[in-house]
């Protein structure tokens, strides 16, 4: 599946896309003179080697590649649930050596030109997706589904509309390396980092990359109040 579905994207796609940010770039060792530090300084991953195939591998520290991209030196990351989709094979368009993960947080290696609230030094944590901050949709909130940062054709012919890029969790949304890695390329720095105060450890910061958002937009959107009995169906 993830061959013809590849083989499909190939195809249909036209150009760069209509992403606004460079995409496809899910394991910088896959073209060094344009993804990797200068300084070809090496580092360890988790990759995807194929369905029931997950693997340490060595892989490049990440450059800056887009104005508003920072790199982060990850000093907590983990595994989501959902990442046993790719794991298994049931997400399209994985490719061998892709690098996994959405959830981590570290401290601030470099920053483009173009960033201006986060600087080298600062500890921040991650938003799994990656949104603008300035597109139709993120300025009204919906930035899950900002149309700025994922060029995948498929995705856009099988559901109508594409999503953000996610870190580290297929070409379908928009082949970003992830953060069970030592460095990791974060686009509009600007908008996906948060800064963390010094007096909150990582442990407790990590929550912040998507579990706890995520459990707290469930109840929100759902209305769940004090006192009700609810039923939680998922991983």
């Amino acid at each position: 599946m993830n061959t013809a579905a590849n083989i499909l994207e190939n195809t249909m796609r036209k150009g760069d896309g209509q992403a606004s940010i460079t995409t496809d770039v899910a394991n910088p060792a896959s073209n060094p003179e344009k993804y990797a530090d200068p300084s070809m300084t090496k580092m360890k991953a988790l990759a995807w080697q194929g369905a029931n195939d997950v693997q340490m591998v060595e892989s490049l520290k990440p450059k800056i590649i887009d104005d508003k991209d920072v790199i982060v030196r990850v000093t907590g990351t983990t595994i989501c649930g959902s990442d046993l989709h790719l794991y298994h094979g049931a997400v399209m368009q994985m490719k061998k050596d892709d690098i996994l993960g959405h959830e981590f947080c570290g401290k601030v290696e470099s920053v483009g030109p173009g960033i201006t609230k986060i600087k080298p030094g600062d500890r921040v944590v991650a938003s799994f997706q990656i949104a603008c901050g300035d597109c139709y949709y993120c300025k009204q909130k919906l930035s899950s589904q900002c149309d700025r940062t994922n060029s995948d054709e498929l995705q856009n012919y099988l559901f109508g509309h594409r999503t953000a890029g996610v870190l580290g969790y297929s070409h379908l949304t928009g082949g970003f390396a992830g953060g069970q890695a030592e460095y990791v390329r974060m686009p509009f720095g600007d908008v996906n980092l948060l800064k963390i105060p010094n007096d909150v450890p990582d442990e407790k910061a990590l929550y912040l990359s998507d579990v706890l958002v995520t459990s707290y937009h469930c109840v929100t959107d759902t209305g769940v109040k004090k006192g009700d009995t609810v039923a939680i169906w998922g991983m």
